[in-house]
């Protein structure tokens, strides 16, 4: 078993910074936002976990990000 299933609650903390820093923290590109993680989680668990793992987990998380940015976003201009 990877570190990834192990590890959630740490590797959604790397998501989530990853994804809040640089050029991406205003993205709501799931695609730009996962390759963002996914470069984050490489430098912790390369070795320990497999990529597909990995990449599995920044889909669904960025897909979550980019979801809830969008939503944002809507609020703002009918406010």
């Amino acid at each position: 078993m990877c570190d990834l299933a192990l590890e959630k609650n740490r590797i959604d903390s790397i998501l989530a910074e990853a994804m809040n820093h640089g050029p991406v923290r205003t993205s709501i590109d799931a695609t730009e936002l996962a390759g963002y993680g996914l470069a984050a989680l490489r430098s912790h668990y390369a070795l320990s976990c497999p990529d597909e793992c990995m990449r599995k987990r920044c889909d669904e998380f960025a897909a979550i990000v980019a979801l809830s940015r969008r939503a944002q976003q809507r609020l703002l201009q009918t406010a």
